[in-house]
Protein backbone atom coordinates (compact mmCIF):
# COMPACT_ATOMS: atom_id res chain seq x y z
CA UNK A 1 0.00 0.00 0.00
CA UNK A 2 1.47 3.15 -0.66
CA UNK A 3 2.24 5.79 1.56
CA UNK A 4 0.73 8.53 -0.26
CA UNK A 5 -0.81 10.22 -3.41
CA UNK A 6 1.31 11.20 -5.96
CA UNK A 7 -1.40 13.35 -7.67
CA UNK A 8 -2.13 14.61 -3.52
CA UNK A 9 1.19 15.24 -2.93
CA UNK A 10 1.82 17.18 -6.50
CA UNK A 11 -1.61 19.35 -5.31
CA UNK A 12 -0.31 20.07 -2.04
CA UNK A 13 3.72 20.95 -3.44
CA UNK A 14 2.11 23.67 -5.48
CA UNK A 15 -0.38 24.95 -3.16
CA UNK A 16 2.70 25.15 -0.89
CA UNK A 17 4.53 27.40 -3.37
CA UNK A 18 2.02 29.56 -4.17
CA UNK A 19 2.00 30.53 -0.43
CA UNK A 20 4.89 30.44 0.45
CA UNK A 21 6.30 32.32 -3.03
CA UNK A 22 9.87 33.07 -2.60
CA UNK A 23 9.77 35.56 -5.33
CA UNK A 24 8.10 38.56 -3.10
CA UNK A 25 10.73 37.96 -0.28
CA UNK A 26 13.82 38.79 -2.70
CA UNK A 27 13.40 42.49 -2.43
CA UNK A 28 13.17 42.42 1.49
CA UNK A 29 16.13 39.92 1.29
CA UNK A 30 18.87 40.95 -0.77
CA UNK A 31 19.24 44.67 0.55
CA UNK A 32 19.31 42.92 3.95
CA UNK A 33 21.74 40.73 3.14
CA UNK A 34 23.92 43.18 1.20
CA UNK A 35 24.71 44.56 4.28
CA UNK A 36 26.81 42.19 5.70
CA UNK A 37 30.25 41.15 4.59
CA UNK A 38 30.29 38.81 1.55
CA UNK A 39 31.55 35.68 3.62
CA UNK A 40 28.63 36.15 6.29
CA UNK A 41 25.86 36.25 3.52
CA UNK A 42 25.74 32.24 3.09
CA UNK A 43 25.46 31.84 7.08
CA UNK A 44 22.78 34.39 6.70
CA UNK A 45 20.50 32.91 3.85
CA UNK A 46 20.91 29.25 5.61
CA UNK A 47 19.89 30.64 8.82
CA UNK A 48 16.82 31.89 7.34
CA UNK A 49 16.16 28.79 5.81
CA UNK A 50 16.64 26.71 8.80
CA UNK A 51 14.30 29.31 10.97
CA UNK A 52 11.36 28.88 8.25
CA UNK A 53 11.95 25.35 8.31
CA UNK A 54 11.38 25.40 12.00
CA UNK A 55 8.93 27.35 11.69
CA UNK A 56 6.76 25.45 8.98
CA UNK A 57 7.64 22.00 10.80
CA UNK A 58 6.84 23.29 14.48
CA UNK A 59 3.03 24.00 13.18
CA UNK A 60 2.84 20.98 11.51
CA UNK A 61 3.45 19.19 14.33
CA UNK A 62 2.85 20.47 17.71
CA UNK A 63 1.67 23.99 16.79
CA UNK A 64 -2.19 23.38 17.36
CA UNK A 65 -1.76 21.55 20.76
CA UNK A 66 0.20 24.69 22.10
CA UNK A 67 -2.10 27.20 21.24
CA UNK A 68 -4.70 25.26 22.80
CA UNK A 69 -2.38 25.09 25.78
CA UNK A 70 -1.49 28.91 25.70
CA UNK A 71 -5.34 29.87 25.09
CA UNK A 72 -4.49 31.43 22.02
CA UNK A 73 -6.31 30.83 18.59
CA UNK A 74 -5.26 31.21 14.93
CA UNK A 75 -6.51 34.22 14.57
CA UNK A 76 -4.51 35.85 17.30
CA UNK A 77 -1.70 34.66 15.50
CA UNK A 78 -2.70 35.61 12.30
CA UNK A 79 -3.27 39.40 14.05
CA UNK A 80 -0.24 39.23 15.24
CA UNK A 81 1.76 38.07 12.17
CA UNK A 82 -0.14 41.42 10.59
CA UNK A 83 0.71 43.36 13.36
CA UNK A 84 4.43 42.65 12.61
CA UNK A 85 4.65 42.80 8.67
CA UNK A 86 2.88 46.00 8.50
CA UNK A 87 5.12 48.07 11.11
CA UNK A 88 8.22 46.63 8.79
CA UNK A 89 6.41 48.05 5.93
CA UNK A 90 6.00 50.83 7.22
CA UNK A 91 9.41 51.35 8.60
CA UNK A 92 10.85 49.75 5.16
CA UNK A 93 8.35 52.35 3.46
CA UNK A 94 9.43 55.43 5.26
CA UNK A 95 13.51 54.36 6.03
CA UNK A 96 12.33 54.36 10.07
CA UNK A 97 15.38 52.43 12.10
CA UNK A 98 13.40 50.24 15.06
CA UNK A 99 15.28 49.41 17.93
CA UNK A 100 19.13 49.48 17.45
CA UNK A 101 20.80 50.76 14.26
CA UNK A 102 20.05 48.07 11.35
CA UNK A 103 23.39 48.22 10.03
CA UNK A 104 25.35 46.73 13.19
CA UNK A 105 26.04 43.38 12.29
CA UNK A 106 24.17 41.27 15.01
CA UNK A 107 20.70 42.86 14.46
CA UNK A 108 21.46 42.51 10.42
CA UNK A 109 21.45 38.68 11.22
CA UNK A 110 18.38 38.62 13.36
CA UNK A 111 16.48 39.70 10.63
CA UNK A 112 17.28 36.74 9.17
CA UNK A 113 14.34 34.94 11.52
CA UNK A 114 12.49 38.16 11.82
CA UNK A 115 10.63 38.87 9.38
CA UNK A 116 12.35 37.19 6.79
CA UNK A 117 11.81 33.80 8.02
CA UNK A 118 8.29 34.61 9.77
CA UNK A 119 5.89 35.98 9.00
CA UNK A 120 7.39 37.06 5.15
CA UNK A 121 8.76 33.42 4.31
CA UNK A 122 6.73 30.99 6.50
CA UNK A 123 3.55 33.85 7.36
CA UNK A 124 -0.01 32.57 8.48
CA UNK A 125 -0.68 31.64 4.98
CA UNK A 126 2.13 28.96 4.89
CA UNK A 127 1.64 27.90 7.89
CA UNK A 128 -2.51 27.44 7.45
CA UNK A 129 -1.78 25.64 4.22
CA UNK A 130 1.13 23.53 6.14
CA UNK A 131 -1.94 22.66 8.60
CA UNK A 132 -4.87 22.46 6.02
CA UNK A 133 -2.16 19.57 4.14
CA UNK A 134 -1.67 17.54 7.57
CA UNK A 135 -5.33 17.10 7.84
CA UNK A 136 -6.03 16.21 4.60
CA UNK A 137 -3.57 14.69 3.29
CA UNK A 138 -1.45 13.07 6.33
CA UNK A 139 2.00 13.53 7.86
CA UNK A 140 3.95 12.38 5.14
CA UNK A 141 2.56 14.62 2.25
CA UNK A 142 3.06 17.38 4.62
CA UNK A 143 6.46 16.76 5.75
CA UNK A 144 7.93 16.05 1.62
CA UNK A 145 5.62 19.30 0.63
CA UNK A 146 7.56 21.53 2.99
CA UNK A 147 11.05 20.23 2.59
CA UNK A 148 10.71 20.17 -1.43
CA UNK A 149 9.47 24.20 -1.33
CA UNK A 150 11.76 25.22 1.12
CA UNK A 151 15.20 23.92 -1.56
CA UNK A 152 13.14 25.84 -3.87
CA UNK A 153 13.00 29.10 -1.40
CA UNK A 154 16.82 28.69 -1.23
CA UNK A 155 17.65 28.48 -4.69
CA UNK A 156 15.29 31.16 -5.78
CA UNK A 157 16.41 33.31 -2.86
CA UNK A 158 20.10 32.58 -3.18
CA UNK A 159 19.55 33.38 -7.25
CA UNK A 160 17.67 36.95 -6.10
CA UNK A 161 21.17 38.91 -6.09
CA UNK A 162 21.27 38.45 -9.93
CA UNK A 163 17.68 39.67 -9.92
CA UNK A 164 18.10 42.64 -8.53
CA UNK A 165 21.74 43.23 -10.32
CA UNK A 166 19.46 43.31 -13.64
CA UNK A 167 16.95 45.53 -12.04
CA UNK A 168 19.97 48.31 -11.05
CA UNK A 169 19.94 50.65 -7.79
CA UNK A 170 17.06 52.29 -8.85
CA UNK A 171 15.14 49.21 -9.93
CA UNK A 172 15.40 47.47 -7.20
CA UNK A 173 14.75 50.47 -4.48
CA UNK A 174 11.62 51.04 -6.57
CA UNK A 175 10.80 46.86 -6.49
CA UNK A 176 11.26 47.66 -2.60
CA UNK A 177 9.23 50.42 -1.85
CA UNK A 178 6.45 48.87 -4.10
CA UNK A 179 6.75 45.44 -2.09
CA UNK A 180 6.56 46.83 0.76
CA UNK A 181 3.32 49.03 -0.05
CA UNK A 182 1.80 45.87 -1.32
CA UNK A 183 3.10 43.87 2.15
CA UNK A 184 1.39 47.28 4.35
CA UNK A 185 -1.65 46.34 2.24
CA UNK A 186 -1.39 42.91 2.45
CA UNK A 187 -0.55 43.02 6.45
CA UNK A 188 -3.93 45.03 6.88
CA UNK A 189 -5.83 41.97 4.68
CA UNK A 190 -4.52 39.41 7.14
CA UNK A 191 -5.88 41.70 10.22
CA UNK A 192 -8.83 42.34 8.71
CA UNK A 193 -9.47 38.99 8.07
CA UNK A 194 -9.18 38.16 11.42
CA UNK A 195 -10.94 40.06 13.38
CA UNK A 196 -14.01 39.42 10.63
CA UNK A 197 -13.95 35.74 11.58
CA UNK A 198 -14.08 36.86 15.19
CA UNK A 199 -17.07 38.82 14.52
Amino acid sequence: MDLFNTKDLINSIIMLFVVLDPFTVIPFYIPTANLLPKDKRPKFLRTLILAAVFMLLAFTIIGEYVFKILGVTFNDFRIAAGLILLVYAISSLFDIEIGAPKNAPENIEKEAIVPLATPLLAGPGSISTVLYIRYSYGYPIALISIFVNIILAYLILYGGQYIMKLLGEHGALLVDKFMSLILAGFAISIIRASIMSLL
